[in-house]
């Protein structure tokens, strides 16, 4: 029925003294908690009347063991929240300086691998620089061996004419002397000899230039070329003699050109070796050098990799320790909260104990006990009803 929510309210009345009830409804914060526990108590009064029959417990007393467990329970829930919450604090201390130590590693990791990025592209860089250096430098020396081996190759085109006009004069002159000393030949006879081999025998051209400027000088022709009388008088025999004498000069100067063609030889090797000894060695440096290079362009691009991973991980790091933090800040403003108010009700059930078990709340239950016993009356048989339901 409609007035049956009110009727605990004037049970409370009938039970707790005016005076008693108007302090707990003008005390602190748990006043209400405290009156909504003696509701509930008052409630409950009728059914511990009907059922008095059958235990020795007052209704009372019945009432006081319903609050004490409500104590004991609510006692226990706050027991295991403070257990949980202790728990989880616990948890979340061990996590979050696990995480500043992971933060902390990562971000030394992230220090050393930007120092090593540093010196490997700085030592990359100095490596390119040594390597133009050498290039530079290897293609110098190979200039200057092509230069030589140019000028050495001229030398020696040089060297192999002359030798061979000389080679070919000793040969002719040999020839001539053999031919003009097998037999006594004059004057003329043994010119003419002379010509006629200058057409046929290779180098003789040069021997008859060299045999005329020699009779030149020594002044068996005049000074336009004709013979002087006393010429009328040369024999064979001087004209051997003379051409011993070319074959003497020519094999000396042979001999001057194949000395000269061998200290330009000797000189262009040791030019050549130690150039090319040179090439060799900055080459090989250049190789090196390259592929160190190349290793520290693989090494930084490597780290360059992990630094990635590494700030990746630790803005994560960073993140879930702002997370874990900032919700266990607000679980435990809620903990704190519930906690308040977990107390606030254990203290209104204790409240409720004290209240009831008070003497005054005692005899205004044997002076208002009638009440509940006429079972006659349906308003009381809907109060018992209410207090089962309730």
């Amino acid at each position: 029925s409609q007035g049956a929510p009110a009727r605990p309210w004037r049970l409370l009345r009938a039970l707790v003294p005016p005076r008693l009830l108007r302090a707990i409804m003008q005390s602190s914060a748990t006043a209400s908690l405290c009156a909504v526990a003696l509701v509930a108590a008052a409630c409950f009064v009728p059914g511990c009347l009907a059922a008095q029959a059958l235990a020795q417990v007052t209704p009372t007393q019945q009432v006081i063991n319903m609050l004490t467990e409500l104590h004991a329970k609510g006692e226990k829930q706050m027991y295991m929240e403070e257990k949980t919450y202790r728990a989880y604090a616990e948890w979340v201390d061990d996590r979050s300086k696990e995480l500043a130590f992971d933060i902390q590693d990562g971000q030394a990791k992230i220090d050393e691998l930007i120092a090593f990025i540093d010196k490997a592209d700085s030592d990359a860089a100095k490596l390119g620089r040594e390597i133009g250096a050498l290039n530079a430098e290897i293609d110098k020396l190979g200039g200057e061996k092509k230069a030589a081996t140019e000028t050495r190759t001229g030398e020696h085109a040089e060297y192999l004419k002359l030798s061979k006009d000389y080679g070919e004069s000793v040969d002719a002159l040999t020839r001539a002397i053999q031919v003009l000393s097998a037999q006594d030949y004059d004057r003329a006879q043994a010119e003419a000899l002379l010509q006629g081999m200058s057409t046929k025998v290779p180098g003789m051209t040069r021997v008859l230039a060299a045999f005329v400027q020699e009779k030149a000088r020594s002044g068996t022709l005049r000074g336009d070329g004709a013979p002087e009388v006393a010429a009328y008088k040369f024999q064979s025999s001087d004209i051997v003699e003379m051409l011993e004498g070319l074959l003497k000069k020519f094999k000396g100067e042979l001999a001057d050109v194949e000395e000269d063609e061998a200290n330009q030889a000797h000189e262009f090797s040791l030019v050549e070796l130690h150039l090319s000894n040179t090439i060799a060695k900055d080459t090989s440096d250049r190789d090196a050098k390259a592929v160190l290079k190349g290793k520290k362009k693989a090494a930084s691009a490597k780290a360059k990799g992990e630094l990635e991973e590494t700030k990746a991980a630790k803005a994560a790091d960073e993140k879930l320790k702002s997370e874990i933090e900032t919700t266990f800040k607000v679980k435990s403003a809620t903990y704190e909260e519930n906690q308040k108010i977990r107390k606030g009700e254990l203290d209104a059930i204790s409240k409720a104990i004290e209240i009831i078990s008070s003497p005054e709340v005692s005899d205004s239950y044997a002076k208002h006990i009638n009440l509940a016993q006429v079972t006659s009356d349906p308003k009381a048989v809907s109060l018992l009803q209410l207090g089962r339901s309730r």
